[in-house]
């Protein structure tokens, strides 16, 4: 269950450059490279003449050159070339996506281009904000997406998964608020006067108790912004205090993988670069616990043969609306489509 209209993290900016990578994204085939103005192109990874894979083959100029049969194209798209012949079939083109290059991250929009809409991406900002530093990378996971949303819409996993990073037993005792704005999802747990986990101890060296905030944000399709603080308890003191975004993009590779993109942002000490790795590393071990859970978890719900329903719980508000919202935009999605078939029909 794919939403087709909206925007996806394809890569980092700087894993794009002048070779040809493939991309899987919601189970369609990219291609993807710089032009030598440094603009990115995303086309479809099969060669219309044979359906051979266009990253195999290799970039003339700022065209790519099919590597079976020597077509090629344009960065439109547009067959410029075929061997032996000077015809070229009228069909014989490679589909363009639209890409928007922003915030660290190359973002593709995989529906119909004409709906295209950057005032849809998520706000991220803070990866590259002026005050802030991040850090960040992409993990695989053998797991549906929407399993990832679910996991970080509901941190209440932390005291059990991450307790010796971020998570503690403060969590499960305080209740999430939530609330939906239209295609958004906001989550929000406040916890007074509690003591901060070991990351938070490590990173800020709190002597006592602190108060810490997790805001969520959820974006369709899979977007989602993590505003973390911790201050000493009972205090405004934000000098001595932690505050972090955790940014995290989820990018379907098909229905059964993903690719997990993720920043840790912060606006303090930005220019210690042991700090920066310390965090870089002791999250990137955070996550791989999750992925550890998740995989496991692709594995049992593929072999329950009797497909029961999963039961919900109060914490799991969040990860209903937002499966919700997916669900209800992949409909209206799948029903103009049919509109569209049979009036073209009917024409």
């Amino acid at each position: 269950m794919f939403i087709k209209n909206g925007w996806y993290v394809a890569a980092w900016g700087h894993e794009i450059g002048r070779e040809l990578t493939q991309r899987w994204i919601i189970g369609e085939p990219l291609v993807l490279y710089r032009t030598q103005a440094g603009e990115v192109v995303a086309l479809e990874d099969r060669c219309p003449h044979r359906r051979a894979s266009l990253s195999k083959g290799r970039l003339v100029g700022d065209a790519v050159q099919c590597g079976y049969h020597g077509i090629t194209f344009d960065c439109t798209g547009a067959c410029v070339h075929v061997p032996g012949q000077e015809k070229i079939p009228s069909s014989m083109a490679a589909r363009r996506f639209p890409v928007v290059e922003r915030w660290q991250w190359v973002w593709i929009w995989m529906g119909d281009p004409a709906a295209a809409d950057e005032s849809l991406l998520p706000d991220f900002h803070y990866n590259e904000a002026p005050g802030w530093v991040a850090t960040g990378g992409c993990i695989p996971v053998e797991a549906n997406y929407q399993l990832l949303t679910d996991n970080l819409l509901d941190l209440t996993h932390e005291a059990y998964v991450h307790g010796k990073t971020i998570g503690n037993s403060a969590i499960v005792d305080v209740p999430i608020e939530h609330h939906v704005e239209g295609n958004e999802v906001h989550v929000q747990r406040v916890m007074r006067n509690t003591p901060p986990p070991p990351l938070f101890k490590r990173v800020r060296h709190f002597e006592g108790n602190i108060d810490r905030w997790q805001i969520i944000r959820f974006n369709m399709p899979a977007h989602i912004s993590i505003d973390a603080r911790g201050l000493p308890a009972g205090t405004d003191d934000v000098s001595r205090g932690l505050r972090w975004f955790s940014i995290n993009s989820i990018t379907p590779i098909d229905e059964r993988s993903s690719l997990y993109f993720w920043t840790i942002t912060r606006c303090f000490d930005l220019e210690d670069e042991a700090l920066t790795k310390l965090i870089g590393d002791q999250i990137y071990k955070t996550f791989m616990e999750d992925v550890e859970v998740l995989e496991a978890q692709q594995i049992m719900i593929e072999t329950d043969q009797r497909q029961q329903p999963d039961v919900s719980i109060r914490a799991d508000s969040g990860t209903i609306s937002a499966r919700r919202i997916v669900q209800k935009l992949v409909e209206e999605s799948n029903s103009t489509a049919v509109r569209q078939v049979a009036s073209r029909v009917a024409g």
